[in-house]
């Protein structure tokens, strides 16, 4: 079944290649417009994707937006059915983007912690998502950590100018080996991609989007004026990995950084010239974001360059995000939550080396007590023989 579904995908793929892509363009009015939806988690329960769908299609009627912005977790890839049939990749991908082919949007995807844990990798998913038109999801243009870190051009609404009017980063936080329990991280291959796209651009005002929140979201809760909610610990990535914060806030052609991943916050604030903010969870799968659900949306202004972002919840309302000044009496401790709660594969790998550990520790007692046995006797013996020569 495995080899059918790649061999469908990359027929699609190379068939969609001939196919143009959509371009993005300011308008008349010199603005554009991106909804970000983000953990919309398809594949946890029957009535949580409906009710996810009936918001994405609400929220995408209510802004009528240029492009969207899936920042990871479209699936919940831990889940049996993703285990046991490739063809439910196919399945969910069709469900939560035929609102955006009804209506003639396109998207691009970056992805999250949960998206690869089935049987496909990110790399076919990418695949996947590329074989719709629509879709301008890209892979890596050079080698680094992650599969899908690119850029997307959105051109200037004078159709003389050539080069592009802002700019779209994507950046892949679906990576290994950023601590001893890691959710992902951004790499320091991944910054040095950005610093040299951003030169090569000459650091055209852009906006970027990641999965994977970084640490310093927990400095802007502790020391600047937000707005909105922080209501879990903070599952973001430390900088042992890269100086990533640090090199957008250096350009200054970021305008703001967004992510998801904790589900129950949804704070946005100036961090140094770049406005770090959470999405608002988007679908109702995994757990709650005991908030209704909702999507983060920007517009943007060309010229001169501006970004304003609120959130759009499911009913049309508009949330007012209350200011949260620093406080003492309300910080956070600047680290990043260690993982809780496992995928399936997680918890098997878990299992066999516990199992294993478990076998060994037995197998060194039994060695133990048998040459301890042994000795023993030896030892008795020989005190026996000792007490007969006196």
């Amino acid at each position: 079944m495995k080899l059918k579904i790649k061999f469908s995908i990359i027929s699609l793929f190379i068939l969609k290649l001939v196919i143009s892509k959509p371009i993005l363009k300011f308008n008349n009015n010199n603005q554009f417009k991106i909804i970000q939806f983000t953990d919309l988690h398809y594949g946890s329960e029957p009535v949580d994707d409906i009710d996810t769908i009936f918001s994405q299609v609400n929220i995408l009627d209510y802004e009528k937006p240029d492009l969207v912005i899936l920042s990871g977790d479209m699936v919940t890839g831990y889940e049996e059915q993703f285990e046991d049939d490739d063809r439910n990749y196919w399945k969910y991908w069709n469900v939560f983007t035929r609102p955006f082919v009804e209506r003639n949007i396109p998207w691009a995807i970056t992805f999250g912690n949960h998206d690869g844990e089935g049987a496909l990798s990110t790399n076919e998913i990418l695949k996947i998502d590329q074989t719709f038109n629509l879709s301008l999801s890209q892979s890596n243009p050079v080698e680094m950590h992650g599969i899908a870190n690119y850029v997307l051009k959105i051109s200037s609404s004078n159709s003389l100018k050539s080069e592009p009017a802002s700019l779209v980063y994507i950046f892949d936080s679906s990576t290994k080996g950023c601590s001893k329990l890691d959710w992902g991280c951004v790499h320091q291959d991944q910054v040095d991609w950005f610093k040299n796209t951003s030169k090569s651009f000459n650091k055209t005002d852009s906006i970027a989007f990641v999965h994977i929140p970084p640490v310093e979201i927990i400095d802007l809760w502790n020391n600047y004026p937000v707005y909105g909610n922080y209501s879990e610990t903070s599952c973001c990535f430390d900088n042992d990995y890269g100086d990533f914060v640090s090199s957008l806030v250096e350009s200054g052609d970021v305008h703001g950084l967004y992510f998801g991943h904790d589900h129950e916050n949804d704070f946005h604030g100036d961090y140094k010239g770049v406005d770090l903010g959470y999405g608002r969870k988007s679908g109702a799968g995994s757990y709650s974001s005991k908030k209704p659900l909702g999507a983060r949306v920007f517009q943007l202004t060309e010229s001169p360059f501006t970004l304003s972002t609120w959130i759009r919840e499911e009913d049309g309302n508009i949330v007012s995000q209350v200011i949260h000044p620093p406080s003492e009496f309300d910080r956070k401790p600047l680290q990043c939550k260690m993982k809780d709660k496992y995928s399936k594969k997680e918890l098997i790998a878990i299992k066999v080396i516990g199992g294993f550990l478990i076998f060994l520790g037995i197998v060194v007692v039994g060695l133990i007590g048998f040459f301890g046995f042994k000795h023993y006797k030896k030892f008795k013996k020989q005190t026996l023989e000792m007490q007969n020569l006196v």
